[in-house]
């Protein structure tokens, strides 16, 4: 390879306009070489905006001879699981956006096809390349010592679609766009779930490790569901999950770690202001807080470089596919706690 991934895009709906496609424009070690979608008029109009030459609308003859290694797909999370798989039997690499699929059954078939077929399978959990985070995470890696509390909240929020509207063009959709039969999965805080704690569910365990047990209650009503979690870690540690949709307040999102030799407080902010998260950490050792200054820090393009460097590198990604399993776990865990009534171990 010429130092580049050659990466072609799978699907031209909202978050592919947000986000992916300015992400692969951008990224210094990525070659966008082709872009596919079944809307005729969308992908015509993406592939002329990004400067895309080879432009299909047919996924089928886009593996077969579109010239790329990996491919990024920004579907429907229905479409996750059937066309990852039908990529990577065609010996294409993916960085899939979250969550990994609707299921945990799928889930498992999606690492078993990567395990067959050597493709590498990424989630586009991309939080884990804000580099405010990365800071801490190295911090609690590295340096904190055994882990007492691990816990984190994510409240979207009102003014969620003005915030999209003043930082992204406008978005564009077409009548032929492939959609799910159904909308969601029709039980509101699963779908809550799937489309939004995925994000803080990964940014936990990328900071805890392995959660083992999960207790949750939800109260909803009229304003929006809100489902608060008790986590307990696999190394003994316990924390709080809080997600709640809507809030009627700015964006609000964090995690907090207390430990042996230290905390971590992080503030993380609406992504698609490409800031990085706001960051103490108090290192108890020296005495002293300490904070990094990161002025670089668009996630969804760090997140296709590390993708690229990984693949190109011969190194395992990150979120992996084994990662993307276990936040379905945990997921569907919080979603059963609430349902029964009860506490819900996770093997």
């Amino acid at each position: 390879m010429n130092g580049k991934l050659k990466v072609g895009l799978l699907g031209c709906g909202g978050i592919a306009q947000i986000a992916h496609l300015p992400a692969l424009k951008k990224a210094e070690n990525v070659e966008f070489t082709a872009i596919c979608d079944v809307a005729e008029d969308l992908v015509n109009l993406m592939a002329k905006r990004y400067e895309v030459d080879a432009i299909y609308t047919d996924h089928r003859k886009f593996l077969e001879h579109a010239d790329m290694d990996a491919v990024l797909l920004p579907v429907a999370h229905a479409f996750h699981a059937p066309l990852s798989i039908e990529c990577m039997r065609a010996g294409k690499d993916m960085l899939v956006e979250k969550p990994m699929a609707m299921t945990v059954e799928e889930c498992e078939q999606m690492l078993q096809v990567s395990e067959e077929t050597g493709r590498q399978l990424q989630i586009g959990c991309m939080k884990r390349y804000d580099p405010g985070l990365q800071f801490a995470q190295k911090f609690v890696a590295e340096e904190m010592g055994e882990r007492l509390s691990v816990s984190g909240w994510y409240c979207d929020t009102v003014f969620h679609g003005q915030y999209v509207h003043c930082l992204a063009l406008p978005l564009r959709s077409s009548s032929a766009q492939r959609r799910p039969e159904r909308g969601g999965t029709g039980d509101g805080h699963l779908d809550m779930i799937l489309g939004h704690g995925v994000h803080a569910i990964d940014t936990i365990r990328f900071f805890g490790g392995d959660v083992v047990a999960v207790t949750t209650k939800v109260a909803e009503k009229r304003q929006g569901i809100n489902s608060t979690s008790l986590f307990e870690f696999a190394d003994g540690a316990c924390g709080s999950f809080q997600l709640i949709c809507t809030v009627k307040m700015d964006w609000f999102e964090g995690i907090t770690v207390h430990g042996e030799n230290g905390s971590v407080v992080a503030q993380i902010g609406f992504p698609y202001y490409r800031k990085a998260s706001d960051v103490k950490v108090f290192d108890a050792k020296r005495g002293e807080y300490r904070t990094p200054a990161v002025p670089d820090a668009d996630p969804y393009e760090r997140q296709l470089e590390a993708f690229a460097a990984a693949i190109l590198e011969g190194r395992e990604v990150s979120p992996n596919a084994k990662d993307g399993l276990a936040a379905q776990k945990v997921m569907m865990a919080v979603h059963e706690s609430a349902k029964a009534g009860k506490r819900v171990e996770i093997v």
